[in-house]
């Protein structure tokens, strides 16, 4: 930290700095810099010390790429200098992302806006930091959202398209072999063999077509969640061929809508990871009130694994329902073991 040998701060004398009171400086709800042409800092607010970790001494007189990153420091020089050259009020590295340095060397993203004061005592520049690291994140999770709806508008015209299209072919093309095994002659036992097992191996596709169907198709909510998981239910039980029960017992409790179609969601995401990867005979579904909480339980008597080890990055399921119950104010439970099937419990506040 390079410090100008008996620099004073601005605001010992109303002489010097008449042009901005001390008071409304401190009461602004951004960072806010005073800095001379040689780049030293002759003033700070108090939020710069809160963003950056120092005091106030330690700022003032010392040159402004303290609150830079090291490896910066040396481009932002040329820029200082290059802005001493023609200053004018605009924003800093417009279209760059710019970080500031704390005090204890971590990096945060901020915006800083530049502006130039002419004065009796000389020409300095005003630079207003905003730490942005809060809405860079909710920007992150907005892109996030829009890139998933995107990719579930895709997986559902590829389920429409799987429906309307490629089974009815598939399954036109069972009728006409089994039309065909009909007409057969006693002496064709070897042809019918032929054409039975074609058949089979036909069902065997259309009953893998519903299954990605199921993953695929839109999940439109529609209705109370009682009613929308029992459909659900009954979907996977004929596209899965696994035994599948539904037990609801909410006695009365109501959700919100955002808190309904996230707990639909979930179970969906459930049901179609225990397709793809459990292998069950059995699966249970049960909505029960719990102490003014709901309760989505799922339980499979399928594969399990290890629940206390990570998953991969491939494997969003599990992350993507425990994501959903937290947005809505709730948390999932997880429990399972190898060869002894798995659990999924969802609380969330009834209304």
């Amino acid at each position: 930290m390079e410090i100008r040998p008996g620099h004073a701060s601005f605001g010992e004398s109303s002489e010097d700095w008449p042009l901005i009171p001390s008071l409304l400086l401190e009461a602004a709800p951004n960072g806010w810099l005073i800095v001379d042409l040689d780049g030293y800092i002759v003033m700070v607010n108090q939020h710069i010390e809160e963003l950056f970790g120092y005091k106030r001494n330690e700022l003032i007189g010392s040159q402004v790429e303290t609150l830079v990153p090291d490896a910066l420091r040396e481009q932002h020089q040329v820029h200082r200098h290059a802005y001493a050259k023609h200053m004018t009020a605009r924003p800093m590295g417009k279209g760059l992302h710019l970080v500031g340095k704390r005090k204890d060397g971590s990096v945060f993203p901020i915006e800083v806006g530049l502006s130039p004061v002419h004065t009796p005592a000389g020409d300095y520049v005003i630079a207003v930091l905003q730490d942005v690291t809060d809405r860079l994140r909710l920007e992150d999770e907005r892109n996030q959202l829009a890139v998933e709806l995107e990719m579930e508008r895709e997986r559902q015209r590829i389920g429409m398209d799987l429906h309307d299209g490629v089974m009815q072919e598939i399954y036109a093309a069972g009728l006409t072999l089994e039309i065909a095994l009909e007409d057969l002659g006693p002496g064709s036992v070897a042809v019918a063999v032929g054409i039975e097992r074609a058949i089979e191996q036909l069902h065997k596709v259309i009953r893998n077509i519903r299954s990605y169907i199921f993953d695929l198709r839109p999940r439109e909510f529609t209705g109370s969640l009682s009613e929308a998981l029992a459909e659900l239910t009954q979907e996977f039980r004929r596209d899965s061929l696994i035994n599948t029960k539904i037990n609801i017992q909410t006695n009365g409790a109501e959700l919100n809508e955002d808190r309904a179609i996230a707990l639909y969601h979930i179970a969906h995401e459930a049901l179609s990871n225990i397709h793809k990867h459990a292998q069950p005979k059995n699966v249970q579904i049960s909505l029960t009130r719990v102490d003014g909480r709901l309760r989505l339980e799922i339980v499979d008597d399928g594969r399990g694994f290890d629940a206390g080890l990570a998953l991969p990055q491939q494997h969003r399921g599990m992350r993507n329902m425990s994501s959903r119950a937290r947005a809505i104010g709730g948390f999932m439970e997880v429990h399972s073991e190898p060869g002894q099937g798995t659990t999924v419990r969802v609380e969330v506040p009834c209304n």
